[in-house]
């Protein structure tokens, strides 16, 4: 059933049966001046990168837009055209809307908001729940992206929403419980709910990650150490086709450019972990200026990963958090980027966040 507004399917009917979230046939190039936009969820600012330069571009700070110094920003997405973007505020209960020029156009409240998703058909944003939440409600957050106004609160029958994917028809919207070991899918043309139940120890899937051709969804379980990979190619429930051995709190997937392989951070391990699809190997851990490496992205040229690192734990024998470039005028406490060559599996160089760095986003992130 629906928390809010219409009955249920009705408003994922609506949306689907818009257009307004269609993406351009081609990807932004990061010599056009792409952003890169990092949450600082301590700090209560936003990070914008330039791409091209590898350089911090300005620094917002929300409280100079009227919310909180508990607001904890902690999710990004950003349109594939890069015209607009979209945060998420935990403390502040709201999802905010920012044009390419971060000027704030809108925003919508909703209780405890976590990760952020965009249909890539339709007009529709969908918002998780964060993590940090005790008992936040078992509802996804569905918000019209032009008008910029919540539409309804999807039930989705499962605690602790978290993990969160579109497919790439916009068929299905995906998310997965923390708490439980299992996965709501809702089909957005009926408001339908699948429920997928993974049998055996708990695995708490953190993030969703989509495969370029749209078949393939991996997910890191951080209780079980293990990466997930599922076919999309079959409609839900799901079994997993492959698990395989993960140390160090797998979280947040991505895949290269030609779905050959998973990159994903590993928090406690202070690596990033690249993994072969069809084989299920692991073909690299690769570590150097990392310390809780949280978000993550690839740039479209996959010459570049960009790794989140939070700076929350000890610094490991030998690595010291002050040796990073910039580090004048930052707190201990403050993470930074990290910008690793892909091929080389070397740091070219890393730049200064703020307090308590989360997610990521880019337009046609991957």
């Amino acid at each position: 059933m629906i928390r809010r507004f219409l009955t249920a399917g009705a408003a994922f009917a609506a949306l689907a049966c818009s257009g307004g979230g269609a993406a351009p046939a081609t990807a932004p190039s990061p010599s056009g001046g792409a952003k890169l936009y990092v949450v600082n969820q301590s700090g209560a600012s936003i990070s914008v990168i330039d791409q091209q330069r590898l350089a911090v571009d300005t620094v917002i700070d929300l409280r100079g837009l009227g919310f909180t110094a508990n607001a904890k920003p902690h999710h990004i997405a950003v349109e594939a055209d890069g015209a607009f973007w979209y945060v998420s505020l935990i403390g502040d209960g709201r999802v905010l809307k920012f044009d390419r020029a971060n000027r704030l156009l809108g925003q919508v409240k909703m209780e405890t908001p976590g990760l952020l998703t965009l249909d890539p058909v339709h007009d529709s944003l969908y918002v998780g729940r964060s993590m940090t939440a005790v008992n936040p409600p078992k509802a996804l957050g569905v918000i019209a992206r032009k008008a910029f106004v919540m539409v309804e609160e999807q039930e989705i029958l499962i605690p602790r929403p978290h993990a969160l994917a579109v497919t790439l028809d916009g068929k299905w919207v995906h998310t997965a419980s923390l708490a439980e070991n299992r996965i709501a899918s809702v089909e957005t043309a009926t408001g339908r709910v699948t429920i997928t139940t993974i049998p055996g120890a708990p695995r708490s899937l953190v993030q969703f990650a989509l495969s370029p051709d749209g078949k393939t969804m991996v997910a890191g379980g951080e209780l079980s150490n293990t990466l997930l990979l599922f076919d999309l190619t079959k409609p839900p429930p799901f079994v997993p086709v492959k698990e395989i051995p993960l140390a160090g709190k797998p979280w947040d997937p991505r895949f290269s450019r030609d779905g050959k392989q998973v990159y994903i951070t590993l928090l406690v391990k202070n690596a990033l972990a690249e993994v072969d699809v069809a084989t299920g190997t692991v073909r690299r851990i690769i570590e150097g200026r990392m310390a809780q490496p949280y978000g993550l992205l690839l740039r479209a040229d996959n010459k570049y990963a960009f790794i989140v690192n939070q700076n929350t734990g000890a610094i490991t024998p030998g690595q010291s958090g002050h040796e990073m470039h910039g580090m004048e005028g930052h707190a201990a406490t403050d993470g930074w980027l990290t910008i690793l060559d892909l091929a080389a599996g070397t740091v070219h160089s890393t730049l200064m966040l703020g307090n308590g760095p989360t997610g990521i986003g880019a337009a046609r992130a991957r």
